[in-house]
């Protein structure tokens, strides 16, 4: 039976690899992960840059969150989705 940090690092690999799967779905797609997340491309969200840029998720997850009235899943996924276009 699995210890309980094997089955964490399983499940480590599984996100990974959707991540991966999504990120290949957008490419084959041409949507771009901004798109898809709802952030807009003209750089209207400077506060949400600035505080992934800082390295703060959970701060730009709140700006989000203030800017567009959407759920704490819709922004951590869209946060996200800037994050890596920004590679952090």
């Amino acid at each position: 039976m699995p210890s309980d940090q094997e089955n964490i690092e399983e499940l480590q690999r599984q996100v990974r690899r959707q991540g991966e799967l999504i990120d290949a779905l957008y490419r084959r797609l041409g949507v771009g992960q901004l798109d898809a997340a709802g952030i807009p491309a003209d750089g209207s969200y400077p506060d949400v840059v600035d505080a992934i840029t800082a390295g703060n998720k959970i701060e730009a997850i709140k700006h989000y969150r203030e800017r567009t009235g959407v759920g704490l899943k819709e922004a951590k996924d869209a946060v996200e989705a800037l994050a890596r276009t920004m590679g952090r």
